[in-house]
């Protein structure tokens, strides 16, 4: 039962980290999710979304400002 206790708190970590993991090509090139910063004024929450150049290559994640409606 202790073994278990012990397990759960790392199951969901990696729960959460296969949930981070985009499914389009694109995204795949940019790797995992980086670790969300503080939103700036002005935006409510903050959006990874991944850019490649025209050729698909040259991937990086770009955090994208939401605002409120």
């Amino acid at each position: 039962m202790k073994r278990l206790i012990l397990l759960a708190p790392m199951l969901a970590f990696v729960a959460g980290l296969l949930t981070m993991i985009p499914g389009d090509v694109c995204a795949s090139g940019c790797g995992l999710v980086p670790l969300k910063p503080l939103p700036p004024l002005g935006c409510d929450d903050l959006v990874a979304e991944c850019r490649c150049d025209i050729n698909g290559q040259n991937c990086r994640w770009q955090w994208v400002c939401v605002k409120r409606r």
